[in-house]
């Protein structure tokens, strides 16, 4: 008698668990939306000569930091002409140097890289069936692979409008070979990152976003 009734109580029991997990998830996801397809972006600056010439000073390495209009180096003309100097466009870090002094530079041709790591953003990549549910100014959660410890904020700054695929450069199907299958498209979101906590944070680092999206 005893296991008569104890076994439609336990069918009960999973059935309800079961509706409970189903209900949780729908729920989570009308809240919510998350994407691991994410990474930290950043605008990172070319400095380069603006004529050719010696390389005769360089007077930063790979971590310093710079201020706008700081003379960074100079380039002597090949004619003996007054030297150009370098100068940093934003106040920044440097991320890569890929000239040494003595060495004969070109016009154009990047020496030295660098980016505000003030200023990152994270740029996530959503599904186009999610794209009506976010919005500009929407809360974001952010969690960062290398720091998995510490959960970050932010906000939607951004839709770009187009979709990832658009920038590749090479088409992803040859429609007109007649075997088209429909791909699902992902479109770049800009997200802000408000404070690094004294984190090393810089650009290419991946993260995992939770949009809020209602």
């Amino acid at each position: 008698m005893r296991r008569m009734i104890l076994v439609p109580l336990l069918i009960i029991v999973a059935v309800l668990a079961i509706a409970g997990g189903v209900a949780y998830y729908l729920y989570n996801n009308y809240l919510y939306y998350s994407t691991d397809d994410a990474q930290v972006t950043g605008s990172i600056v070319s400095v380069s000569a603006t004529s050719a010439g010696q390389l005769s000073a360089l007077n930063v390495k790979q971590g310093d930091r710079v201020t706008a209009g700081q003379v960074i180096g100079t380039v002597t003309p090949p004619n003996n002409g007054n030297a150009v100097r370098l100068t940093s466009p934003i106040d920044g870090t440097i991320l890569q140097v890929a000239a040494v002094p003595g060495q004969t530079v070109a016009p154009g041709v990047s020496l030295v890289q660098e980016t505000n790591l003030n200023s990152l953003n994270i740029t996530a990549y959503v599904d186009e069936g999610q794209l009506d549910n976010v919005k500009i100014g929407q809360d974001v959660d952010i969690h960062i692979d290398a720091f998995s410890d510490t959960t970050y904020t932010g906000h939607v700054q951004r839709v770009v409008q187009a979709t990832a695929g658009s920038f590749s450069l090479m088409p992803t199907q040859d429609n007109a070979s007649g075997n088209f299958t429909k791909v699902g498209q992902r479109v770049p979101v800009v997200i802000s990152l408000d404070g690094n906590t004294g984190k090393n944070i810089v650009p290419g680092l991946s993260a995992e976003v939770t949009i809020h999206i209602h």
